[in-house]
């Protein structure tokens, strides 16, 4: 009676940490989806209102989720205060500062440092084509990834449940 308790803890517990890969592989889609719409926010504020990029960030981490609106204020409060470092260095800061509970595959995180070198430096057109490049990116990375994410989550599960298998028969 108790091995049959044990074994049944066993593979609820192995199938409970499959349950939760798979989520995180669905986390990390939704947050880049969410992660395109704060781009694509900063690009219209950038092309339309002719804001400067501390006035951008303010407006959209006003109606903008954690820990995203946690990065843009703190991109836009680093800005205001011009203390004479470079955009490039406050993007890098904010990102791995603020931005490390955001659950984002490492090769978005990693285009995304790039665009702070980027940024800083250019007029508004070319912040604009700069931006519709890395959404360019940003598309083909959740293509690729929207491919992938079925098949690891049917993974993710099997596997959690095959393991508590074969762990209940190893221990039986």
């Amino acid at each position: 009676m108790i091995k049959m308790a044990g074994a049944s803890l066993i593979i609820a517990a192995t199938s409970l940490w499959g349950m939760l890969a798979a989520d995180r592989v669905r986390n990390q889609s939704a947050q880049m989806q969410y992660l395109k719409k704060i781009i694509y926010r900063l690009r219209s504020e950038t092309l339309y209102a002719r804001a400067f990029l501390s006035e951008a960030f303010r407006n959209i981490a006003e109606t903008s989720e954690e820990p995203y609106s946690g990065w843009l204020l703190f991109m836009s409060q680093e800005l205001e205060q011009r203390q004479g470092v470079r955009f490039s260095q406050v993007w890098e800061t904010g990102i791995l500062q603020k931005l490390k509970t955001a659950d984002l595959p490492e090769p978005v995180c990693q285009r995304l440092l790039g665009l702070g070198g980027q940024l800083g430096n250019a007029d508004v057109e070319m912040q604009v084509r700069i931006l519709d490049l890395f959404l360019e990116e940003l598309e083909h990375t959740m293509e690729e990834m929207r491919e992938e994410q079925k098949s690891k989550i049917k993974l993710y599960h099997c596997m959690g449940v095959m393991s508590g298998i074969f762990l209940t028969i190893l221990l039986i």
